[in-house]
């Protein structure tokens, strides 16, 4: 017997709130959306249609999978990040509202001081130099990763949000593969920072699906603040502006980390809910 849009989504709900998903309602009306093929508001207006046994067939694997476990990014293929399509697969970590956060602050710094040329470390998906070259048009962004697959996926993303034109992707580890003679203005990144020990007490979906190199921040967390922190002494001649995102509990390190290398003007802003997010400092050689 069919089912309609209302029942399948009434089914699909059921079976991600038993198995303790987060937002089953949302899960379950995005992974109907993927199928069809149509937008939210299709699903409400039309609740009565009957669904084609393949697509029936379809829906229900891919709510079976997300029951399991696997984020529904990676089922659908994509995540939203300020307000662009980023295609996502296990390569990369799963951007987060929090990181919009570090662009919203990043793009203040460049309109205020006149950036034309940034350097992020550690790209992902590449949602960060995208979305600011998408929203800054005299920028030119430089972005590396360890990962030559990451690489791959950054580079797809800026070709499907248009802005290929303005960033270069090279496979790196931090500043091994930079040219020493190019100059950055802004220095970006939204490192590894989870302590190794916390690592196996992630979420199932975090530590079972996402890349743990992209999450393992050493011992205390902090290592890729220390060693970014570090080389950009070495790679500026001029004053240039530093901007990271943190944990919850890690604003004050890595604010203490900047002083400690003669770091000046240093601040600490917020996210949504009150959380030290980003820490920000400049730098004059």
């Amino acid at each position: 017997m069919k089912k309609t849009i209302r029942n399948v989504l009434d089914d699909g709900i059921k079976t991600l709130s038993k198995n303790d998903v987060l937002d089953a309602r949302i899960d379950a009306n995005l992974l109907l959306e993927h199928v069809l093929q149509v937008d939210k508001i299709y699903t409400l207006v039309n609740g009565n249609e009957l669904l084609s046994d393949e697509d029936y067939d379809r829906y229900n694997n891919l709510i079976n999978i997300r029951a399991k476990g696997k984020p529904l990014q990676y089922i659908i293929g994509y995540q939203e990040f300020m307000g662009l399509t980023f295609k996502v697969d296990r390569n990369v970590l799963i951007p987060r509202q929090d990181t919009e956060i570090l662009v919203i602050e990043a793009i203040k710094y460049i309109k205020e001081n006149d950036i034309t040329s940034i350097l992020e470390i550690g790209t992902g998906t590449g949602c960060i130099p995208i979305s600011i070259c998408c929203d800054c048009q005299n920028v030119h962004a430089t972005t590396v990763d360890i990962s030559s697959e990451a690489i791959d996926i950054a580079k797809h993303n800026a070709i499907i949000n248009d802005v290929d034109d303005r960033i270069q992707f090279i496979q790196s580890n931090l500043f091994e593969n930079i040219d020493e003679g190019i100059e950055f203005q802004l220095f970006i990144s939204n490192p590894p920072y989870i302590r190794s020990s916390d690592i196996d007490g992630l979420m199932k979906e975090v530590k079972e699906y996402e890349p743990i190199k992209a999450l393992d921040g050493g011992i205390d967390g902090l290592y890729f603040y220390r060693e970014i922190s570090r080389q950009i002494k070495n790679r500026t001649k001029k004053r240039s502006y530093v901007l990271y995102e943190v944990g919850y509990d890690q604003g004050i390190d890595v604010k203490n980390i900047l002083e400690a290398l003669g770091y000046d003007d240093i601040r600490i802003y917020k996210d949504l809910a009150g959380i030290n997010r980003v820490v920000a400092g400049a730098y004059n050689k």
